[in-house]
């Protein structure tokens, strides 16, 4: 039987070795790219049904409300999805 702290060993210096490293970041971008498309999704809803409650179509300040809307929403959901992640 192997010693376990040397297969440990070894398996942490794999994965911090180039092509592993190189396989992992693949793999998180594929993710990523995914998750910004379901993010933008889930603001647009979120957006919808707030935008309906609180901002006057066609009004002077409609594109400056809906910029901070998304900004905050996008915030808050990000930091959801940050803590999920934990």
């Amino acid at each position: 039987m192997k010693n376990i702290t040397q297969v440990k060993k070894s398996i942490r210096e794999e994965v911090r070795g180039k092509v592993m490293q190189e396989r992992i970041r693949a793999v998180a971008e594929n993710l990523v790219k995914d998750l910004e498309d379901d993010i933008a999704d889930g603001v647009g809803n979120l957006m919808g049904k707030l935008t309906t409650d609180f901002l006057d179509e066609g009004s002077e300040i409609e594109s400056e409300l809906d910029s901070y809307a998304f900004d905050r929403i996008y915030d808050a959901l990000l930091g959801e999805i940050k803590k999920s992640l934990k």
